[in-house]
């Protein structure tokens, strides 16, 4: 990586989290700017040490990036700012193709570590932080006919994991049946968990003129009996906002959902790879 990339790195992904913890948004600007240095300081480097493995690597990098960041906004576990600043940290890092572990894979792993934690520990702030609505959406939902059927199956499943675990399994086999058990048993729950956490905390009602292009809009819209929106995994786009304001006043209500700024997790990501470096030297 060239060394002036990681303090653009480090204040790109600083002021994106920023933005991102106070509007739910990352500007468009900033992302595009992290692809262009890192683009434009490789062009540089290799005119520079007349060495063409500089823009190859970013370009690598970016590619890598972009792939990534386009399964993960595919599927509706990023936001299209998230997308962007992971193909900027792509172009700005790089991948190396000179030999040794890539570094960007290691923050790519860091990423997924801390998002995971980060993306817990935000969840139970909002159940804590709106535990009453959390709480009557919790029971409403453990109590619901369809949840009722696969409780129904999930104590079918406890009951027989426990059985073969005391009854036929041989002793080198119990902890695997018992943490295979314990994994769906809690999965469930830590399911309904999530879903009460995004019904009592996540989702609201907006008016159109303060829909952005990405929130996770819930609703179809329909004028004279034509659905002219469908919710997607994507999030709305502008083209969508626009014929929705010509079609409906400006001031109709929309449910939407807030997702979790989670480009602070990239933060503290990137955080770790400049305090540890490659830690998987340190553990292997």
């Amino acid at each position: 990586m060239i060394p002036i990339n990681y303090v653009f790195a480090f204040f790109g992904l600083l002021i994106g989290s920023v933005f991102d913890i106070k509007s739910r948004e990352v500007p468009d600007w900033l992302n595009f700017s992290m692809v262009g240095l890192g683009f434009g300081t490789a062009v540089i480097a290799s005119i520079q040490f007349a060495q063409w493995s500089f823009i190859v690597s970013s370009i690598i990098g970016f590619a890598v990036a972009f792939i990534m960041a386009m399964i993960f906004y595919k599927v509706g576990q990023w936001g299209g700012g998230d997308a962007k600043a992971l193909m900027g940290l792509g172009a700005l890092i790089g991948i190396d193709i000179n030999g040794g572990f890539p570094i960007f894979v290691i923050l790519i792993l860091n990423i997924f570590v801390i998002g995971a934690f980060y993306g817990s520990l935000w969840s139970v702030v909002l159940a804590i932080k709106h535990r009453q609505k959390f709480k009557k959406e919790f029971i409403k939902l453990v109590h619901s006919k369809r949840v009722m059927f696969y409780r129904k199956i999930l104590f079918a499943l406890t009951v027989f994991g426990l059985i073969m675990l005391f009854s036929f399994t041989p002793l080198y086999l119990k902890p695997l049946v018992l943490g295979l058990t314990a994994l769906i048993f809690f999965s469930f729950y830590f399911y309904l968990y999530s879903k009460a956490v995004e019904k009592s905390s996540m989702e609201k009602q907006v008016s159109l003129d303060q829909i952005t292009e990405g929130d996770w809009v819930l609703d179809k819209v329909i004028v004279k009996n034509k659905v002219i929106y469908s919710p997607n995994k994507e999030g709305i786009e502008q083209k969508d906002i626009d014929r929705l304001l010509k079609l409906k006043d400006k001031g109709f209500k929309v449910r939407i959902k807030e997702g979790i700024p989670f480009l602070p997790s990239f933060f503290l990501a990137f955080i770790l790879l400049l305090l540890l470096g490659n830690w998987l030297m340190i553990l292997f």
